[in-house]
C-alpha cells in the first residue's frame, strides 16, 4: 500500500524495532540556533517482511515544523527499494520501501524538526508548506522534477515519490539545486512510463512578507564506494548555522549500487551510505542544506 495513494495488491508492514546504521541519540539534538530557531530529530523505525512493503512515518510535535528528513536502510540486504522519501501531511517525515528480499527489513525515517530554541518564540513568526512537481519518465529513459518555491521563501529540504515499485529504477540524484529548488533525477529501466514526483519544503513569513534575515546554502563532499564495498560520507554544517536537510548524487546510472542512508548524523552533519553491487567503483556526494542569518 502506498501512504500517500493505495496501490492494489501490495500490504504494509507493522511498525517496529530496528538496528540504526548511524547515531540516533542525544547528538541528534540541536545545540545551534540561528535567529531564535533550532532543530531536533524525530526517529521511526519499522520493518518489511520478506516481499512486501512497509512505512515509517517520523512525525513533528504540534508547534514545530518540519523542514527535512531522510532514511536508513539497516540490513546488509540490496534488493529493495525506497520509493517514497518525504514530507507528508505537513509534519512528518515518510518513508515507504519494498522489501524484495528472502528476510525481513529493517529501516528508518528520520524528521528534521524546526522548533524555538528554549524561552523564546521565533518559530511561531514562520510557516512551512509543501511544493510539488510531477514528471512522466519515459521507459528505459531517465528523467528530472524539479520543485521550486515561491519568491521571498527559503528551500529547506526535499524528497521525493516515484509511483512504481519495481526494482528496475534508481534515484541517482535527490538534492537541492539553487536556494529554492530541490531536484530529483531518475534511471528508469521499466519497460513502461514511470511517474516522479519532486517534493521542496518551503520556509516562509507567517504574515506572507519575504523572507530577508536568513539565507540557505549548501555544502557537500565527495567520496568514492569501491568495487561490491560500501561507503560513506559524512558532510557537515557550519558552527553557525543549522542544517535542516540533505540528500546524495551517484555519479553512475543504473541498478548496481544502493544509497543505504541518507539521513542526519548528528545535529549538523549529513550522511549517505552507499553500496557498489557490481566490480566498479563509483564517485557519490553527500549534501547538506544549512540556515544562517542573512
Amino acid at each position: 500500500m502506498w501512504k500517500r495513494a493505495i496501490a492494489a495488491g501490495a500490504a504494509t508492514a507493522s511498525i517496529g524495532l530496528a538496528v540504526a546504521m548511524i547515531a540516533t541519540g542525544p547528538a541528534l539534538a540541536g545545540p545551534v540556533s540561528v535567529k531564535g530557531i533550532t532543530t531536533h530529530t524525530v526517529v521511526a523505525t519499522a520493518t518489511a517482511a520478506a516481499n512486501i512493503t512497509g512505512e515509517a512515518e517520523a512525525t513533528c510535535a504540534t508547534g514545530e515544523l518540519l523542514v527535512g528528513g531522510g532514511y536508513v536502510v539497516n540490513s546488509p540486504a540490496t534488493d529493495w527499494q525506497v520509493y517514497d522519501n518525504g514530507p507528508f501531511q505537513g509534519t512528518t517525515w515518510l518513508t515507504e520501501i519494498i522489501n524484495n528480499d528472502t528476510s525481513p527489513l529493517n529501516f528508518t525515517a528520520y524528521a528534521i524538526c524546526a522548533t524555538s530554541a528554549p524561552g523564546g518564540n521565533a518559530i511561531s513568526a514562520y510557516t512551512t508548506q509543501t511544493v510539488t512537481t510531477a514528471v512522466d519518465v519515459p521507459a528505459n529513459d531517465t528523467g528530472a522534477a524539479a520543485a521550486v518555491c515561491p519568491a521571498g521563501q527559503l528551500r529547506t529540504g526535499g524528497g521525493y515519490e516515484v509511483d512504481n515499485i519495481s526494482s528496475n529504477w534508481s534515484i541517482y540524484s535527490n538534492a537541492p539545486i539553487s536556494t529554492d529548488t530541490w531536484n530529483v533525477e531518475i534511471d528508469n529501466e521499466v519497460p513502461s512510463d514511470t511517474v516522479i514526483h519532486s517534493f521542496a519544503i518551503c520556509l516562509a513569513r507567517a504574515n506572507s512578507k519575504p523572507i530577508a534575515n536568513l539565507t540557505v546554502s549548501t555544502l557537500d563532499t565527495a567520496s568514492s564506494v569501491p568495487a561490491n564495498g560500501v561507503q560513506a560520507a559524512d558532510v557537515s554544517c557550519g558552527p553557525d548555522s543549522l542544517m535542516t536537510s540533505g540528500g546524495h548524487e551517484m555519479d553512475s546510472i543504473g541498478q548496481e549500487w544502493v544509497i543505504q542512508a541518507s539521513a542526519p548524523l548528528s545535529s549538523n552533519d549529513w550522511q549517505v551510505g552507499a553500496t557498489s553491487l557490481d566490480a566498479n567503483s563509483r564517485v557519490f556526494d553527500s549534501i547538506a542544506v544549512c540556515l544562517a542569518k542573512a
